[in-house]
């Protein structure tokens, strides 16, 4: 499942529910203020996915370094043999990130891993939007 059609859903459902109410004021401010946090949270976990991952991998489909592109990885199915996950689903992608070598020894992943709960969140989270 993509997360930007659901947003979108999500955000006029908001919208059309605000317009109904007589505290729509209230609720535009709030759902403002929603997408405001996650703007800023996709943006850091942009920045954060091109530092950690930005050497080896494109985010955009169309092109290869010497990983797999990102774009569109998230609700897909590995590409890489030997990965034991159907999907790459939050679960998957945070134990992949955790520590690719735990999940497949001979993965050509020259990272250990990203310790930092935070850190792999913002990513998955920005992967799931792109």
């Amino acid at each position: 499942m993509r997360i930007v059609p659901t947003l979108l859903l999500m955000t006029l459902i908001a919208t059309l529910t605000a317009c109904d109410q007589e505290s729509g004021t209230t609720q535009q401010t709030s759902l403002e203020a929603s997408l405001g946090s996650i703007s800023r949270n996709s943006s850091h976990g942009a920045e954060l996915t091109r530092k950690k991952c930005g050497s080896c991998h494109w985010l955009d489909r169309s092109l290869r370094k010497i990983g797999p592109p990102l774009k569109g990885i998230y609700g897909r199915a590995p590409s890489i043999s030997g990965v034991p996950f159907a999907v790459w689903d939050e679960a998957s992608l945070d134990k992949w990130l955790t520590s690719p070598r735990s999940v497949k020894k001979s993965t050509r992943m020259a990272i250990p891993g990203i310790s930092d709960a935070a850190e792999r969140k913002a990513i998955i989270d920005y992967l799931k939007l792109i």
